[in-house]
C-alpha cells in the first residue's frame, strides 16, 4: 500500500508537486494523469526515495521512506519513464543483474528471469543484446526488470511512452495482470485513454 499525505517537493521557488494526498491499496491500480511538468515524476521520485519531499509523508507498505527507506524500497519494483538497461548485454543478464539488485539468487533467481520473458513476450530473444530490440521490446523489458523480484507495489513512470499500438496492449495487459495478482499499481501518465 501506498500513503501519501500533504507531499511537497520545492526546487527554489519552484513548487513541482504542491499539496499531494492519495492511499493506494494492493490489487488496484492508481493513477496520476497530467500533462508533462505536472509533477508525476517527481511524486514517484519522492515515493521509491530517489527524492526528499520538502514536506509531508509518504508510507509504502506502513514505512516511511525517508526514516525507514531500505524497508520501504524492500517490496518496491520501479519501471522508469526513461528506459534503464545496458544495451550491450541481453535481456537475461539485465533482468539477472536486476534481481540479484533485489536478493534474488540461485534457482529462484533463474526460475524468475524466464518467468517473466515469458511473460513478456521476449523468451525467443532472451540471449540477444539488447542494443537490437526495438522500442516496444526495450520498454517491454525495462517492465520486466521492474518485476522480477516479485514486488508488492510497483512504480509506473509513464511506461507506454513511444512505443506501438501492440506494445502498449501488451504493457497495459501486463499492468492490470500485476494488479490481479495482488500487487499496488501507480500509474503515471498524460495519455486520457489510459488513464
Amino acid at each position: 500500500m501506498i500513503e501519501v499525505s500533504d507531499l511537497k517537493k520545492s526546487y527554489g521557488e519552484v513548487e513541482a508537486v504542491a499539496g499531494v494526498s492519495f492511499t493506494a491499496h494492493p490489487g488496484e491500480i492508481f493513477g496520476l494523469l497530467g500533462p508533462n511538468g505536472a509533477g508525476k515524476t517527481t511524486t514517484i521520485g519522492c515515493i521509491s526515495g530517489l527524492l526528499r519531499p520538502t514536506s509531508g509523508h509518504v508510507r509504502v507498505l506502513g514505512h516511511d521512506v525517508v526514516t525507514e527507506g531500505t524497508a520501504a524500497r524492500s517490496s518496491l519494483g520501479v519501471v522508469p519513464q526513461e528506459i534503464a538497461l545496458y544495451d550491450e548485454v541481453s535481456a537475461t543478464e539485465n533482468l539477472r543483474y536486476w534481481g540479484g539488485a533485489y536478493g534474488l539468487q540461485g534457482g529462484r533467481l533463474t526460475r524468475r528471469v524466464q518467468e517473466v520473458l515469458e511473460l513478456c513476450g521476449l523468451l525467443d530473444r532472451a540471449r540477444e543484446p539488447i542494443k537490437r530490440f526495438s522500442g516496444g521490446m526495450k520498454r517491454r523489458l525495462n517492465f520486466a526488470c521492474g518485476i522480477v523480484h516479485q514486488p508488492k507495489v510497483l512504480l509506473l513512470d509513464e511506461p507506454t511512452v513511444g512505443v506501438d499500438a501492440q506494445s502498449r496492449v501488451r504493457l497495459l495487459d501486463l499492468v492490470r495482470a500485476q494488479a490481479g495478482a495482488g500487487t499496488c499499481v501507480l500509474y503515471t501518465t498524460h495519455y486520457m485513454e489510459e488513464a
